[in-house]
Parts: structure tokens; C-alpha cells; sequence
């Protein structure tokens, strides 16, 4: 038996006690998760793998030197490597802790082009290039070139002959080109050539998702032998091909590790997609000449244009090459695997939650803790994108979505609108792991509730909130842990600070910063995520609990310090200055950032901007001109947009393009009206540059990314990406799949269908010559919304005059009003103090009472009219001159005419007509759906946006109050009037007979607010 300890989520399992450790063969089966017998309740381990047993046992952290000892010749092979020895126990193996570098690995880059059989709709490979580096070094920079050596291997569709020149025109171009004449011949070859090479790394694009399947397809459809070339293990039965998840397409490569630059760019830079031509386009900063599926029978018509075809491949070889050294991947994982203590070749499959799972397991197996078993889920997690990356978005309400496990990050309310006076902005470095070493929150430290208890807190449906550890508590594994890699990255920057420092070593520090940074960032989201093994929701309901706790007493800090809080995400605040002096602005920066750090000894807080001028939207959006000063009181802007339509892949670049425009102009210091007067110009140039087709096609673009394998989606039709991604999937090629991003142009095809069944491929819009760009969806719903909600907060533009500008029918389109609940708290106790009555009421429709001498109409505004010596009562006389009867006269007709407009704003309030808030979708309806966010109702027709109420409480209340307003003759004597008017108001206007009148109106309208029948 043996003494260990358990801190993690079955509950009633001892803190420490004794256990019976059990040990047997690898050849056996496991034992049952669930195993219960008399004399034990739980069994811990038993689908624990065997590679995790000797990473744990051994200490073995990411790839190292290792020291075999007694090392016996194995007596089969079982492996196509050049050597093989067999370690007979684990303890035989130990880690060298000399700091050898790293040996210089083989790495092979290879790109290949397919056609798809017309006969069989199969993918047939018929050309293949590779460049090889035989010592490609991980602890220097990359060599240039990447490659020393490559080769390219071509064949011929069975429809096809090779050019009768091909051999001499390959002979003058001087190219290594190996001519295969069927398939199963370029894929024997292909093989022998990687058996050769023997790479410890093998580099491409999408292959995982594309070329690794196809290659093993073909394999076995061509009966070509020794298919296990591929990898290092010598194994005879193919693997299942196709599955989810392409496990056994990793698993056929075993021995050698897969570096996918798709996979790597998407966790390490941010695209708009993250095919191979933007890639290229983004970090090479150069342009992909592309060659499609459906055009390569046509290559063999002739010499130069097959020759053209391979050139094509051999340069995709040599751009995915580049692309994984100018991101340094290789030296990255290498980096993130040692820290993490996981094993590389899955480091570079992506996944964030199992290098930190390995990083907590590697700590709390050294403390003798028993550690969580790996939990089997049925359905694997749709969300695509690392778990752990803006871990406060998992707790966000989505729209149709279950709610949310527990509370994530505090936002407060936006005080929405531009502003041109400096905003200071702060920010908590690193708030979540801050926090859990600031109150040392760990699995160990952290008490939580017994089963009972947690049965409990499931039936009430609350979230228990478990109590802070006693400060007399040791640090716990996970504060700890996060201290180390905190401190590490510190000194590793201190040494990236020394002078004359080489190229190459600082490279390495750089990357080993950012490997640390990225570790510690992400360890919080192990807790957080559902799906990994160390999920401890009360842990991390803790964590956002504390940070939203102290999110909010920084707010209120600032507040005593008579500054203005306009917004706060999770970690930062943003505070209006009110000043135009960028020193003063720092101090004030400073002054608050050592007043709050004085709470803490670890957490943080400090300046990250200065916005010169911000334009605020709403949460989670608003455009600034970011300050960067040079010395001498001078700086420079920059512009920083946060959250908008114009940073989001699924809107065309041509409205990103317009909104990019107005956000520049808005931000701009020219007067208010020549911006208007700019944009108005602008937006007129476009709408006729679009319906005179004088835009790029690719302009017209929209790129969106698929959440699950197109075939998965129910409503296939009417998603537009997913329409498109089943007729690429069926074209033959390359395969779209969940993760993948997929562009679309909405067309006009004749037909009466919706804009989302209208979207087809860039490649069919050249191709068909009956589809053409469908001009009114762009402008309407593509360029509209955008410049719309960016211009919300500026006053003279609507989106009835954008409408206008664009070209559209205004009468389409409604002045939208957003909804804010602040707003409607405001409208409830009165309206903001700060505005006067005449704004607090301009929204409001008048009164209006028709003369009955002479027909005229009259609009009542107000209690009094004119000004000066001219002032009366609005009620003394007609609004027509000739007309000598004063309204005053037919109270009980006003009384009558009152009665029944507020009635008739009753009867509008109870119709309850429901509103999208989306400008785009005009959903109008009277059915509450069923499905709610945290936000409101959600829009059954554009699945996007909550519905509002169409006339809401707020402005049923206004519109009452207005009336009260302009018959309350004394507030208007006492508030309204100014001392010198009030003076000349003549004794006959205020005589009896005006004076019952008000009073009567407004006795009558105090009887609705009042709110009695």
C-alpha cells in the first residue's frame, strides 16, 4: 500500500489516506472505470495510458537527451528505422540533465496536386514536390534557404497523355523531375523517397484535413506496398480511413511528427482565413498563383503549361516551408512541449488543454497527488477555436444557447458616444493567473462542497461561490506553478536586455518568452473548460468572482477620485480625462495605477493606452486613436478598433473598406459638418460605384468559418457558407471541413430565392455567365448595417439619410434606436438630470387640436408661446391670425381629443409588437419565441439579435409625461419661464377661464400617470 492525497472534484474522497497500488501487465485488458467492490468505493488510474505512465514515472518533459540503460537488441523489427533497441523496465530509462542542444532534425516540405476521377469522383494524386533540409537546426534561426535538397514526382490522369516534348523541355529547364506513368508508380516512388529521406519532421497545409487521407486512399486503392513508409512503425493492416476527428491519418504517420502550418497559424497569428493563399498574402507578404482541381487536365495539353503546374507545386512546398520558419514552429513547440512536459508532435496539433493538463500533471505527481482520470464524452466539443483562448467569452450569453455554467467577466455598462478629450485606459496584467496567486486558489487550498451539498446547490439552481483559503495556507500547485513560469519569462527577458547580444541566442529567448506567456495565460482556462481533465467549475466561478469583485472596487476607486468611468471589460477600465494635456493625463495614469496597486501584492494594474479620441458603440465595440508619444511632448496615432463589423471576416472588405473610411473620418479633428459632408460624398461615389460594377469582384467576398463538417448542419440551405462548402466538397479536391473558412458571393441568379440560397463560390461567378452580383444585398446589407451602427452616435446622420446616400429606398429603412437599459432605468425615475426638457421630449409626437370656428390645425409643444413682451398662453389664441376664438374655449373637446390620443398610445403599448434590434432584419412580430439570452427574446428569423418592444414602457411613460408638460402652467411659471419673461406674461392671459382650462387638462392627464382606472 501506499500514502497518497486527492484534491480534485469526486466528492467525499479523503484529502490523504491509504491506498492499494496495483501493477500489471500491458497485455491485459483494463479494469472498468466504474469498479466497485466490499472493501473499496473507487478505482483511480485505469485508463491511464501507458506513454503518460512513463512521461509521469520517468520525469520526462518534452523532447531531451535520454540514457538508455542495458539497452537489448530487439529481436524483430518493428520499426522501419535504421536502428532499434528495446528498454526491458522503465526505470532503465533516465533523463540527462546536461544542457546539450538539441540535435538538428530532417525536415521534409511537400505540396501535391490532385484531379478528380470523372468515372469514380475519387481523388486521384498526380504530381508531388518535396524540399528537404537534412539538419535543420531548433536552436538557431532558420537557415536560408530552408532547404537544401528537393524532388518532384509527376503522373498522368488514365484520360491524359504526357506532352510528346515533356522530357526535353524538362531536360533545358534543368529540373529534377521524376516521370512516373501511372499513379501507383508516383506513390511507390514517393514512399521509397520519404523511407530514404527518413524525416523526423514532415511540413505541409491542411494535412490532417486533406493530403494525409488522400495519400493513404490512394495507397490502398493502388495495392501499393509497405504503406507504413509513411511513418516510422512497420504495421501491415491499413487503418480505417475517414473518421472524425482524422485520428487514424495521425496515427499512420506515427514515428514522425506533423507539422500542419494551417493548425499552427491559426493559434499563433489572427486571418481572415487561413487558406494557403492568405497566409502567403499575410506573412509572406507576396501573392499565390493558384492552380484549381478542375484545371489540371487542361495542363497536359502542352509542355510549358505542365511544366507551369509543377512549378506551382514545388513553389506551395517552398511557401509552406517559409511560412513555418517566419512563424518559428518548430522552436516554438519545442519550447512549449519542454514547459509543459507533454510530447511535441501533439504540441503541434494545437489544443491548448493537454499541454496544461501534462504541465498539472507532472506537478501534482511529484506531491503524490492522485490526478483526475481522462473522462471519454460521447460528443465532442463543437467549439473549435482553443478552449482556453478569451476564456471570458465561454460564460458570455449567446444567443440560443443553454446558460451559462458560471458567471464569466464583468462589463459595465457602456456610457455610449465620441469622445474627443484624451481616455486613459487600464488594464490588470494577466487578472485570472494574477488572481490565483494573489489568494492562492488551488485544488489543494480551495474547500469544496461535499456531495450533499452539491445535490443541493444542482436543485436551487445557484451558484455557490466556495470561500477564500486561509492566508496561513502554503501556496497550492497551481498558484505555484503559475509563479514559476511567471518568473521564468521575467529572467528570460532580463537576459534578452543584455548588450551585444547574438542573433541567434535572442532569437531563442524570444521564442522561449512566448512560449512561457502563452503557457500562463492559458492555464486558467483548464478550470474553466468542460472538457478538461482538470474542469473544476467552483474554482473557476471563484476566479471570475474575484475578478469581477475587483474590477468593480477599481471602478468605484476612480469614481472617489471625481474621474469619469465610460466603459470596463473583465480587466481594464476606461476613464474620459476631460484633458487635452497628455503629461497631465499620464500622472493621472500613474497616480491611479499606484493607488490600486497599493490593495494588492501581486495583482497589477497599468497603463496600456492613451485613446486621443474615441468613438464608444456599445459593449465590446468602439474605434480609437490610440496615442504613442515620441519624447519631447510629441506623439503619434494609431487606429484601434475593438470588436466591430470591420474586424469580423464575415462582412465584405468592401463595407469593411467604408467603415474603415468613416471610423478614419469620424476620429478625424475636422468640424462636424464636413465630416458629415465627406461621408455623405463618399457613400454616394460607392453606391454608384457598386450598381455601376466598377468594385473588384473579390471585394464582394464574405468569409465565414465552419463550426462543424458542412454534411453535420441540419439547415444546410440556409446557411450560406455551408450551401457553398457542399458544392466545393462535391467539385473533388480539397475538402472543406469544421474549422475551415469558407467565401461566398451572394448572386442575383434569376431566381426568387432568399440572399443566403443566393451564395456561390468566387469560382462559379466567373465560370456561369447567367450569375451577376447582387447589388442590392450588398448596399442593403452588407455596406448599410455597417456604416450605420458605426454612425449611431453622430448626430445628422440616420440610417434613413445612409439609405438615401447609398442609392437605397429610404423608405426601407427605420431611424433605429438601440435599447439600453440604463436608458430605461432613466426614462422610469424621470430622465438623466442633465437633460433639458426639450431633449428629454423631442421624440414625443404633439398634441394637436383642430380649431372648430376655422379649421386650423394647432400643435401644443408647450404651456407658453413667443418670447419677450410677446409671451402668452399656447391655448390663448388660434394659430391662425384671422381667427380671433381662443381654444381655451372648448375644453371639453381638448379633454375628448387628449382622451383618446392617450388612449390610442395605451392601445399601441399593449399590442406588444416585438422589433428585431438587428437594422438589417426586419422581423416584426407579436409571438414571444421561446428561445431567450441573457440579453432578451431571441429573433426567430435572423437567429442574430434579441427583439425589443416596438413602443416600449419608456416611451409610453415619456410621451404621458410630455403631456403633463405642456399643461402644468406651474412648473412652466416655476421652471421653465425665465424671471424676466415671467414679467411680461399679461394679467388678461392668466385670468380664470385659461387657468381652469390647464388645470382640467392636466388634472385629466394625471389621471393616466397616475396610474388609476
Amino acid at each position: 500500500s501506499v500514502e497518497k492525497y486527492y484534491a480534485f472534484e469526486i466528492p467525499d474522497v479523503p484529502a490523504k489516506s491509504e491506498y492499494l497500488e496495483v501493477k500489471y501487465s500491458a497485455e491485459c485488458p483494463r479494469l472498468p472505470q466504474d469498479l466497485k467492490g466490499q472493501t473499496f468505493s473507487h478505482v483511480f488510474g485505469t485508463n491511464t495510458s501507458s506513454l503518460e505512465l512513463l512521461l509521469m514515472s520517468r520525469k520526462i518533459k518534452g523532447p531531451c537527451w535520454l540514457e538508455i540503460k542495458n539497452p537489448q537488441p530487439s529481436n524483430q523489427s518493428v520499426s522501419w528505422c535504421k536502428v532499434e533497441a528495446m528498454a526491458m523496465k522503465p526505470g532503465l530509462v533516465n533523463v540527462v540533465k546536461d544542457l546539450s542542444p538539441p540535435p538538428p532534425l530532417v525536415v521534409m516540405s511537400f505540396s501535391m496536386k490532385t484531379t478528380q476521377n470523372p468515372k469514380t469522383h475519387q481523388n486521384e494524386v498526380v504530381a508531388v514536390a518535396a524540399l528537404i533540409h537534412q539538419k535543420f537546426p531548433l536552436d538557431k534561426a532558420p537557415p536560408q534557404p530552408p532547404f537544401q535538397t528537393h524532388f518532384c514526382v509527376v503522373s498522368k490522369p488514365n484520360d491524359c497523355i504526357f506532352p510528346y516534348d515533356f522530357k526535353e523541355a524538362s531536360k533545358k529547364k534543368n529540373a529534377k523531375i521524376e516521370i512516373a506513368a501511372t499513379e501507383r508508380t508516383l506513390l511507390g516512388f514517393f514512399l521509397a523517397k520519404i523511407h530514404k529521406i527518413d524525416p523526423d519532421v514532415v511540413v505541409g497545409h491542411n494535412i490532417y484535413g486533406f493530403d494525409l487521407e488522400v495519400l493513404l486512399q490512394r495507397i490502398n486503392v493502388c495495392k501499393v506496398p509497405h504503406w507504413s513508409k509513411i511513418g516510422r512503425l512497420r504495421r501491415s493492416n491499413m487503418p480505417k480511413l475517414g473518421g472524425r476527428g482524422g485520428f487514424a491519418e495521425r496515427n499512420a504517420a506515427c514515428g514522425r511528427m506533423i507539422c500542419d502550418v494551417e493548425i499552427s497559424a491559426k493559434e499563433l497569428i489572427r486571418c481572415k482565413s487561413y487558406h494557403l493563399s492568405e497566409l502567403v498574402r499575410q506573412i509572406l507578404k507576396t501573392e499565390r498563383i493558384t492552380v484549381l482541381p478542375e484545371e489540371i487536365r487542361n495542363m497536359y495539353s502542352d509542355s510549358p503549361r505542365l511544366m507551369f503546374m509543377l512549378e506551382n507545386t514545388w513553389t506551395d512546398a517552398k511557401f509552406i516551408l517559409q511560412i513555418m520558419c517566419e512563424l518559428n514552429v518548430l522552436p516554438l513547440a519545442l519550447q512549449i512541449t519542454n514547459i509543459s512536459g507533454n510530447v511535441m508532435s501533439r504540441t503541434m496539433m494545437g489544443g491548448r488543454s493537454e499541454r496544461n493538463e501534462f504541465l498539472l500533471l507532472h506537478a501534482f505527481h511529484e506531491k503524490d497527488y492522485i490526478v483526475p482520470d481522462k473522462q471519454v464524452f460521447k460528443k465532442a466539443p463543437q467549439k473549435l477555436v482553443d478552449e482556453d483562448e478569451d476564456f471570458e467569452d465561454q460564460n458570455k450569453s449567446k444567443i440560443g444557447k443553454k446558460k451559462a455554467a458560471y458567471a464569466g467577466g464583468l462589463v459595465l455598462d457602456p456610457k455610449v458616444g465620441f469622445y474627443d478629450k484624451f481616455i486613459l485606459l487600464l488594464d490588470f496584467n494577466s487578472l485570472y493567473p494574477s488572481i490565483i496567486q494573489e489568494f492562492n486558489i488551488c485544488f489543494t487550498t480551495v474547500q469544496r462542497l461535499s456531495s450533499e451539498a452539491q445535490k443541493r446547490a444542482e436543485v436551487d439552481e445557484e451558484e455557490e461561490i466556495p470561500e477564500l483559503p486561509d492566508p496561513s495556507l502554503e501556496m497550492g500547485v497551481l498558484p505555484k506553478e503559475i509563479r514559476k513560469l511567471v518568473e521564468r519569462r521575467r529572467q528570460v527577458k532580463q537576459l534578452m536586455k543584455q548588450p551585444d547580444l547574438n542573433p541567434d541566442l535572442y532569437l531563442q529567448y524570444d521564442i522561449r518568452q512566448k512560449a512561457l506567456k502563452l503557457t500562463a495565460n492559458s492555464m486558467y482556462g483548464c478550470l474553466g473548460f468542460s472538457y478538461s481533465r482538470f474542469y473544476a467549475k467552483p474554482l473557476a466561478a471563484l476566479v471570475t468572482h474575484k475578478g469581477r469583485e475587483i474590477l468593480m472596487h477599481t471602478k468605484e476607486m476612480v469614481q472617489k477620485m471625481n474621474l469619469e468611468v465610460i466603459y470596463g471589460d473583465t480587466d481594464s477600465i476606461m476613464i474620459n480625462t476631460n484633458s487635452t494635456n497628455l503629461d497631465e493625463v499620464f500622472k493621472l495614469g500613474n497616480k491611479i495605477k499606484s493607488e490600486v496597486n497599493k490593495l494588492y501584492k501581486l495583482l497589477e494594474i497599468d497603463i496600456d493606452g492613451v485613446f486621443k479620441s474615441l468613438l464608444l458603440l456599445k459593449k465590446k465595440k468602439y474605434a480609437a486613436l490610440t496615442v504613442e508619444p515620441t519624447g519631447d511632448g510629441k506623439y503619434i496615432t494609431k487606429q484601434e478598433l475593438k470588436g466591430l463589423d470591420i474586424v469580423r471576416r464575415d462582412w465584405c472588405d468592401l463595407a469593411k473598406e467604408t467603415g474603415n473610411y468613416i471610423i478614419g473620418q469620424i476620429l478625424s479633428d475636422q468640424p462636424r459638418d464636413i465630416i458629415v459632408e465627406n461621408i455623405q460624398r463618399r457613400l454616394i461615389e460607392i453606391g454608384e460605384n457598386v450598381i455601376n460594377g466598377q468594385i473588384p469582384v473579390n471585394q464582394f467576398e464574405i468569409n465565414k468559418a465552419l463550426t462543424k463538417d458542412p454534411q453535420d448542419y441540419p439547415d444546410k440551405k440556409s446557411l450560406p457558407h455551408v450551401h457553398v462548402a457542399m458544392w466545393i466538397n462535391s467539385q473533388g479536391g480539397r475538402k472543406v471541413k469544421a474549422g475551415d473558412t469558407v467565401s461566398y458571393i451572394i448572386c442575383q441568379d434569376g431566381s426568387d430565392l432568399s440572399a443566403s440560397q443566393r451564395a456561390y463560390a468566387p469560382e462559379q461567378l466567373q465560370k456561369q455567365d447567367s450569375l451577376t452580383i447582387d447589388t442590392q444585398y450588398y448596399l442593403s446589407q452588407q455596406i448599410h448595417p455597417v456604416v450605420a451602427r458605426i454612425c449611431e452616435p453622430i448626430e445628422g446622420i440616420d440610417s434613413v439619410l445612409i439609405a438615401t446616400w447609398l442609392g437605397l429606398d429610404p423608405s426601407q429603412f427605420r431611424v433605429h434606436h438601440h435599447y439600453h437599459k440604463d436608458e430605461e432605468n432613466d426614462a422610469l425615475v424621470g430622465g438623466p438630470a442633465q437633460l433639458t426638457d426639450e431633449e428629454k421630449y423631442r421624440d414625443c409626437e404633439r398634441f394637436k387640436f383642430c380649431c372648430l370656428r376655422c379649421g386650423t390645425e394647432n400643435i401644443y409643444d408647450n404651456v407658453f408661446d413667443g418670447s419677450g413682451r410677446f409671451i402668452e398662453p399656447s391655448l390663448q389664441r388660434c394659430s391662425k391670425t384671422e381667427c380671433e376664438e381662443p381654444p381655451f374655449n372648448y375644453v371639453v373637446q381638448m379633454s375628448n381629443k387628449l382622451l383618446l390620443d392617450i388612449r390610442r398610445y395605451l392601445g399601441k403599448y399593449y399590442n406588444g409588437w416585438l422589433i428585431c434590434e438587428e437594422p438589417t432584419c426586419r422581423n416584426r412580430t407579436r409571438r414571444l419565441p421561446l428561445s431567450f439570452s441573457r440579453s432578451g427574446p431571441v429573433c426567430q428569423a435572423c437567429r442574430k439579435a434579441v427583439l425589443r418592444p416596438e413602443y416600449s414602457d419608456k416611451d409610453l411613460y415619456t410621451q404621458l409625461c410630455f403631456y403633463r408638460y405642456i399643461f402644468d402652467m406651474d412648473y412652466a411659471m416655476d421652471k421653465v419661464i425665465t424671471e424676466d419673461d415671467r414679467g411680461n406674461i399679461c394679467i388678461q392671459h392668466l385670468k380664470e377661464k385659461p387657468i381652469k382650462t390647464y388645470v382640467q387638462l392636466l388634472i385629466l392627464k394625471r389621471h393616466f400617470l397616475s396610474g388609476r382606472k
